[in-house]
């Protein structure tokens, strides 16, 4: 059985297939989810789902960096509201992302209030880094101690993973590290611990190979899990019981 640890049901792109696309995920040997809230709106979303498919679908409340121009104070009450009523197993997607053009000070604003939500309910964190590593180490190593971290699709290659091990982070590895451009992540597989791993999809986005450039969706977790275990040099069944149960174990599922 794998584990899809990051995917966005609520994605108008899969959300009007959604029994259809869980079904065929199962067919492929993945039986549970975490659905990723980003802001007010998809958190609410991705609750809904998961209470449709209780001890099957999971979720998370968040409010992901590249939004946050047009989080003003009543959204990010509300992305709170979620986080304390409608029970998810992390915060998350928050964090930094220097690719897009919101405001730099206001991202670390709200992702220091994130933090500090997560820290309130004892939850852990799903982490979105792009292009920021040394900004993300620097607020993780200061606002983080004591919190379960998770770097999802991470991306900052192997001369990053020693760093962020020592803030005690698991690693999420996606659809990337199928890709002929992939060898960076290939790399930084091979320097991470098995029982710091998970896979995901990050479905509708970031396809794996061989079905690049199609729709994404958490059946495919399947390929990345399958490349990760050639990376680490084991068998797709033992990539998928340790990673299942770093994920389970991580989330509290």
């Amino acid at each position: 059985m794998l584990i899809d640890t990051h995917c966005h049901l609520d994605d108008v792109r899969l959300i009007g297939d959604e029994e259809a696309v869980l079904q065929k995920a199962k067919e492929m040997g993945v039986e549970l989810f975490v659905t990723i809230g980003t802001d007010e709106q998809t958190s609410a979303a991705a609750a809904k789902i998961a209470s449709r498919h209780p001890g099957k679908v999971y979720h998370t409340v968040g409010a992901h960096p590249s939004d946050v121009d047009r989080f003003d104070e009543t959204i990010l009450q509300e992305v709170e509201r979620l986080a304390r009523e409608t029970k998810p197993v992390a915060i998350g997607e928050i964090g930094l992302d220097y690719h897009h053009t919101s405001d730099k000070k206001r991202q670390f604003e709200v992702f220091e209030r994130m933090i500090a939500l997560a820290r309130e309910l004892s939850l852990p964190i799903v982490i979105h880094d792009r292009d920021a590593h040394d900004d993300l180490l620097k607020v993780l190593s200061e606002k983080v101690k004591g919190l379960k971290i998770l770097m999802h699709c991470y991306s900052a290659g192997p001369d990053y993973v020693e760093r962020f091990m020592d803030l005690g982070c698991t690693f999420s590895i996606a659809g990337p590290v199928t890709f002929k451009n992939g060898q960076s992540i290939r790399d930084a597989v091979a320097k991470i611990p098995l029982d710091r791993l998970v896979v995901e999809t990050d479905s509708p986005y970031l396809t794996p190979e061989p079905n690049r450039g199609k729709r994404n969706e958490p059946g495919y977790v399947r390929y990345t899990a399958e490349r990760v275990a050639q990376v680490k040099g084991i068998t797709l069944e033992e990539l998928a019981v340790a990673t299942t149960q770093t994920a389970k174990s991580f989330f509290n599922i």
